[in-house]
């Protein structure tokens, strides 16, 4: 029988009457051609943690190969160049597709295209916007949309100058770097880890952003806090278990969690769902696809009981 560890918060509650469009509209962007089953991941494991209407924007010549990942996804291409990513023009179909989305997730599999930088650009600008108001409102809504950026997205953002963007940050922001990606973006060589722990909560002092420091263990921190997660296993050292991780977190954000419940939560399940594969498996054939399988039973272990 396998111990049952403690989350560090548990699952969002339903009502009763809860319909799909009330527990998380997501959206995810990203992909590429040779690199579709990224983004399809995320998306999937956004599903299997619950979110009521997943929808991965992609490139137009991967479309067709994301939307046979799964049925219940759905799928919305933007503007592509001749080897399949994103084209500069990408940006201008992004607006529409956002407009009823609770949280979005940017990043995997996207390269860092001049396309791919514009996107991540918009997402950025999306998350400084302070208010939202229209012509009949004389009060502005404060925004309520969370972000995750991971992969890709976080390559451009050490490409940008991710200073200047950072302190306009006021939505809920997720940023989950492993050790090179984070290296990237704050200059520590990722063979420190103390070290880059600092840095990462340097970053999150700066921006408000909360940061998932990829490894064994994971670590979530924030201006303040850290807090370590006591799932997963090595197993998990596979390709694609980031993008479940990103789907994970994303799904939490749009079902109404905090940046940093979220980021905690979601990092503990991606967890239960790996020790619960490599029960299943074993550690050395593990694949991230099998840990869509085993989401459904970590996000029950996460249910107040």
């Amino acid at each position: 029988m396998m111990s049952q560890p403690k989350p560090p918060r548990t699952m969002p509650s339903r009502s009763t009457d809860a319909h799909k469009g009330d527990v998380g509209r997501v959206a995810f962007i990203g992909g590429s051609r040779g690199m579709a089953g990224s983004i399809s991941l995320s998306a999937l494991a956004s599903l299997r943690t619950g979110s009521g209407l997943v929808t991965a924007i992609v490139p137009d010549r991967c479309l067709e190969t994301v939307a046979a990942f799964h049925p219940c996804l759905m799928t919305r291409p933007l503007a592509d160049d001749l080897d399949g990513r994103f084209s500069e023009h990408a940006i201008l179909g992004l607006p529409n597709q956002l407009t009823k989305s609770d949280a979005i997730g940017c990043g995997p599999g996207m390269t860092t295209s001049i396309g791919s930088q514009r996107i991540v650009e918009w997402v950025l600008h999306r998350c400084q916007s302070s208010r939202e108001t229209t012509l009949r409102e004389t009060k502005p809504r404060e925004p309520k949309l969370g972000v995750v950026l991971d992969a890709d997205a976080i390559n451009i953002l050490a490409m940008l100058d991710w200073a200047k963007h950072a302190e306009r940050v006021i939505t809920p922001l997720v940023l989950t770097p492993h050790p090179g990606e984070l290296q990237r973006l704050s200059g520590v060589n990722a063979s420190d880890r103390p070290a880059q722990m600092d840095a990462a909560q340097r970053i999150a002092e700066s921006s408000s952003a909360v940061i998932v420091v990829k490894g064994g263990p994971t670590v979530v921190v924030d201006e303040s806090r850290r807090w370590v997660n006591d799932t997963g296993n090595p197993g998990m050292a596979t390709a694609g278990a980031g993008d479940v991780l990103t789907g994970v977190i994303t799904s939490l954000l749009g079902q109404g969690l905090t940046a940093w419940d979220a980021a905690c939560l979601g990092v503990w399940i991606h967890g239960r769902a790996g020790d619960r594969a490599a029960q299943r498996l074993g550690m050395h054939g593990m694949t991230a696809a099998d840990l869509l399988d085993d989401l459904p039973h970590a996000v029950q272990d996460a249910v107040a009981h």
